[in-house]
């Protein structure tokens, strides 16, 4: 049977759980009894649920459709499905998509939906937006929702309260929410009157994250209040004007996220990213040269600010938003300690000299085993490397005789029609010319006295704008024919401003732990006189971080970055 976009009907006993679960969080007991009872009325599944072939012969994974496949499981029936070929990222995005649709989706869950599409999307709401197909303003009003505790959800998901009640409370702390719920239930408290009695609360000016010294002559501190009715001095400040008090600290938030931003990168607040939607990256979950080389400087790598009430500007570290390639490296880590595990114990079971092979043996099965460095490096990164390796390929080649004729012969090409035989025929300017490395310079010479001659005759062909010539792409394509390239570039990278400036702030700490910078910095004798460590600079804003980094005296000759050679392949 071909697998790729079939429709066809299979066994449950076919049917796996999709490898990254279930992207819906709960489900409702009564729907599933109704779905349930429906498909057993109608006879079957009528509409057909989404699978993707499974690693595992024979068997395919649900990517959309769970329910429905666990009814037929209960049911004894067989399943339709639609057989489709999807990555893992595909495949989790149509999930999500799919539990958009349901019929019985609750404003909770859109919320919750618009969430999870924020976090995929890095906190840009007009790319979240556009992919559900809502406006601004809808996505807005359900992240603001968010800012309610789960028993606040859950109340106003079984229409105990009214969306009204949920985004007045939402401006509160969550004991304060769950106190007033209570009364809002037992009393039946209107949402006007729910208007009213927030519009009467205070907030401590001490708890306040702003600056408060213009609070001191409003009249709506309290303070006034207390020194006119000779209240006791021990009452504390308060705000009586909860409007003005929401602005000022959404506007110390902005700022605040900007000063972490510049020290760690892409920051998300907590209401755009969910727990489920995250995961703690680091050395021990995916492995010392996976965390420094690759997630340290992921784009997908955040770091998540608390908004709520009372606790603002708290931050949450090292937070990888890409659940697929989350999954991915932590299985290939846990895979690769397995095997150094069964390799050791191998090892410790033949002491004798005799059995030394084995150990040889072993020792290949682990580093055949090694994963490949996962990450989304920034583009201002990828752009600066590529600049570097231009430069150095450029030392090389502007005056390489095989080279030059090359690009000679390249353009003739594309000018006169004259191919000759050594050309790729994907009519790719940089390959050909690269094609001509290996060739023997007079052969060259032939070729490029052919072409000229065809130039003049009428058989010559105008230029052909399908031709690009991009130098860069060709330099670092010359560079990569040598065996000496990886070399080159470990002896040429070296760290500056402009540089570090486009790493995250974990980026620069996995530099400087890969390469060796952190160790000598600790074992420096003038800053251990003067208690300087790694990481009392590391704590620093990115800026100053950078500036002592630059500062110390180091010798980056032997290291360059992963990503580096990446760009050689």
């Amino acid at each position: 049977m071909n697998n790729q976009n079939n429709m066809s009907v299979l066994n449950v006993s076919q049917l796996v759980p999709f490898s990254l679960g279930n992207s819906r969080e709960k489900h409702n007991a009564q729907s599933r009894n109704n779905l349930t009872a429906s498909i057993k009325e109608a006879g079957g599944v009528l509409q057909p649920i989404l699978v993707r072939p499974s690693p595992n012969e024979d068997k395919f994974e649900v990517v959309a459709g769970f329910g429905r496949w666990q009814a037929c499981i209960e049911l004894g029936f067989e399943v339709p499905v639609l057989i489709k070929s999807m990555t893992d990222s595909e495949a989790y995005e149509a999930q999500l998509i799919e539990n958009l649709v349901r019929d019985d989706l609750t404003i909770v869950d859109e919320a919750k939906a618009a969430q999870k599409f924020i976090t995929m999307y890095s906190g840009d709401y007009t790319a979240a937006a556009e992919r559900l197909g809502w406006t601004q303003k809808k996505l807005n009003d359900r992240v603001q929702l968010l800012r309610c505790s789960e028993k606040i959800l859950e109340a106003l998901n079984q229409d105990k309260i009214k969306i009204g009640h949920a985004v007045i409370l939402s401006s509160f702390s969550e004991k304060l929410q769950s106190g007033t719920l209570d009364k809002i239930i037992s009393e039946n408290w209107s949402v006007q009157y729910l208007k009213e009695r927030a519009g009467k609360a205070k907030k401590f000016l001490h708890t306040a994250k702003f600056d408060t010294t213009e609070c001191s002559s409003c009249p709506h501190n309290t303070s006034h209040q207390i020194g006119m009715f000779d209240f006791n001095s021990s009452d504390k400040a308060a705000c009586a004007k909860l409007a003005c008090w929401n602005k000022k600290t959404e506007l110390w938030l902005q700022d605040a996220k900007k000063v972490a931003e510049d020290k760690f990168g892409k920051v998300l607040l907590l209401v755009e990213c969910s727990d489920s939607d995250r995961n703690t990256v680091s050395a021990s979950t995916v492995g010392e040269e996976q965390f420094n080389q690759g997630c340290a400087n992921c784009e997908s790598n955040v770091v998540v600010m608390d908004d709520r009430y009372g606790k603002e500007g708290q931050t949450i570290e090292s937070q990888c938003l890409n659940k697929v390639c989350f999954t991915r490296v932590v299985k290939a880590h846990n895979q690769q300690g397995k095997t150094i595990e069964i390799a050791d114990k191998d090892a410790a079971s033949h002491k004798e000299q005799v059995d030394k092979e084995k150990g040889t043996v072993a020792a290949k099965s682990v580093s055949a085993n090694a994963k490949p460095i996962e990450q989304k490096t920034p583009n201002a990164v990828l752009e600066l490397e590529k600049k570097l390796i231009h430069s150095e390929a450029q030392k090389i080649f502007s005056t390489e005789t095989w080279y030059i004729n090359g690009i000679v012969l390249a353009s003739l090409a594309i000018t006169t029609g004259h191919k000759p035989d050594f050309f790729k025929t994907t009519n790719d300017f940089n390959e050909n010319v690269i094609s001509c490395k290996d060739i023997e310079s007079d052969r060259i010479q032939k070729e490029i006295t052919h072409a000229i001659e065809k130039s003049v005759s009428v058989e010559a062909n105008t230029v052909d704008n399908r031709f690009v010539y991009n130098q860069q792409k060709l330099m670092i394509s010359a560079l990569a024919t040598l065996d000496n390239a990886s070399e080159i570039l470990t002896s040429a990278w070296k760290p500056s401003k402009a540089l570090l400036q486009n790493y995250t702030g974990q980026g620069i700490k996995g530099l400087c732990s890969s390469s060796g910078f952190e160790e000598a910095f600790n074992e420096c004798e003038s800053n251990k006189s003067n208690k300087v460590t790694f990481a009392k600079i590391a704590a620093k804003s990115k800026s100053d971080f950078i500036k002592s980094i630059l500062a110390f005296d180091y010798n980056w000759s032997a290291f360059a970055p992963e990503t580096v050679f990446q760009h050689l392949k």
